[in-house]
Order: structure tokens, then sequence, then C-alpha cells
């Protein structure tokens, strides 16, 4: 490697350094509030140093750890059931729309790409949801809402394009079936798509209140991200009240600034523990769609 060469490297490699601390800073600055006490918070600002170590923000949140244990148990369960189960549903149709020999693939195409452009509204997903399927107050819901983009499956059916028709065919002389070819040759051929659009959806549902707060009303149902809006909603509501009443010093020991980072530590921190797990599929993975098939 010349001089000039060793130069541009260098460049680049302060430019990723200084790009990773961009990142890294923020999460940091967050974490370190969140176990900051509120007064010097309120005197210095954020800093990513403690200057005086308190959880009281954590104690608020998890003053009903009950609930959030719950609302944990829930959100875990249908974000990565829901995610398993949509991204095997939409591979299997990716795969289907791939297959030259599918005779009715053009009855699934067009309408996919019709749902890409129009959407019935928020209205009639919910008189569906609710009156057709009965799923008020239900789990099922979490599950049903959001279940299938057309989106992903046309990246599936890219990928599956991509794959040599000998691999099927030499399959099929073998004796195998379509669901053989699909679970023993396809998806593990596909795990770095599978991989890659799991954790975005992952990511989408660990996220996701719209859907708690449309069906559901049983407390025993709430997700985490739904209840920890609630929680702070009541901070606020709390906060002001006593602010109204005059002498009031109760107002003072809430600390609404450290509890809202300590929401984002407490929300974020299963999702951050996840990725590593993830981010080798990312580049293969989201290159899928940048192929024509």
């Amino acid at each position: 490697m010349n001089k000039r060469n060793k130069t541009a490297q260098a460049f680049l490699n302060i430019y990723l350094a200084l790009s990773t601390l961009l990142f890294i800073i923020p999460f940091v600055i967050i974490i370190s509030t969140s176990l900051t006490n509120e007064s010097v918070v309120m005197r210095y600002g954020y800093s990513p140093i403690i200057r005086e170590f308190s959880a009281d923000a954590y104690k608020y949140v998890f003053k009903n750890g009950q609930n959030i244990v719950q609302a944990y148990g829930v959100t875990a369960f249908f974000a990565f059931g829901g995610t398993l189960l949509d991204n095997v549903i939409m591979a299997l149709c990716g795969y289907s729309i791939s297959r030259e020999k599918f005779t009715y693939k053009k009855w699934i195409v067009y309408p996919l790409i019709f749902t890409m452009i129009f959407h019935g509204g928020l209205a009639p997903t919910y008189l569906i949801y609710t009156k057709v399927f009965g799923l008020k107050d239900n789990i099922l819901v979490y599950f049903v809402a959001g279940m299938v983009s057309a989106y992903t499956i046309f990246i599936y059916r890219a990928f599956f394009k991509q794959v040599p028709v000998s691999l099927s065919e030499s399959a099929e002389l073998d004796g195998a079936s379509e669901m053989q070819i699909f679970a023993k040759i396809m998806l593990p051929l596909s795990l770095p798509t599978f991989a890659t659009y799991s954790f975005m959806g992952l990511m989408t549902r660990w996220n996701s209140f719209e859907t708690t707060l449309y069906y559901i009303s049983d407390k025993k149902l709430y997700t985490l991200q739904y209840l920890l809006q609630l929680i702070l909603k009541e901070a606020e509501f709390i906060k002001q009240s006593m602010q109204l009443v005059p002498g009031s010093v109760q107002a003072a020991e809430i600390p609404m600034e450290t509890v809202k980072f300590a929401m984002c530590v407490v929300a974020a921190g299963p999702m951050v523990a996840i990725f590593p797990f993830f981010q080798r599929y990312f580049s293969k993975g989201v290159m899928v769609g940048a192929v024509k098939g």
C-alpha cells in the first residue's frame, strides 16, 4: 500500500470512528442521565458522566413491578412469536410467486401491489378486527395486526428468484415436495434475508403501542410501550396537579426528566442486547432488495 492509500485509509478510519461516537454518545447520555439525581440534571443539564448517582427514576418506573414484568411478557410473546410467524408466512408467499410454474401467481401479485398503493384506513380495519374476527381484548390481535407486508413478500420473491432452478429441479427428481424444498433448501439459503427482516419486524412490534391503544382495554394485555406511556402521563398529571396545590412538596419527589430516560433504557434494553446476533446478516439481507428479479 503506497503513501497516498495509507493517508486515505487513515482519514476513512478517523471518519468511521467519529461516526461511531455520534451513535454511541447519545446512548451513553441516556443511561447516565437515567442514573443521575434529578436536581443535578436540572442544574447542569445532560452529561455522559454520572455526577451524583440516583436510582429514583427506576424506582418510580418499577413501583408497580408486577405490571412491568407482565407487560414485558406480553410484548416478548407477541413480538418474537408474531415476528417468526409473519416471516414464515411472507417467505412462503414469496417462494410461491417466485415459482414460474405457479399458475395463479398473478392473482396474488396484483392484489399485493394494490395494497402497497392503497389502504382501507383505520375505521374499516377496526371494524373487521373487532366485529368480524372478535379480537377486541384478545391477545391474538397482536399477531393479526400488521401480519403481512407486501414489500417484504417481494423482497423474499426477489431472493428466491436468484436461487438456481437446478436446485429445486434436482430435489423434485429425488421426490421432494414443494414444502420440503422450501423448508430444507430455500429457507436455509434465505437465512440472511430472513434474519434481517425478522429483526426489522421485531423492532416494529416491540416498539408498537397503537394496537394496544385501539384494541385493548384489559390491563393484563398491555404492552410495555403502552404501559410506559401511561406511567409517564400519570407522572406528568400528578406533578402538574401538585404544583397547583399551595405548599405542596410531592411534585418535586417525581423525577420527571430522569424518568423519561429510564423508560428509554427499560424499553430499548432487550433490543440492544439482541441486535449483535442479527448484525452479521444485515449487509447480505438488505442487498437483496437492490437486485432486480
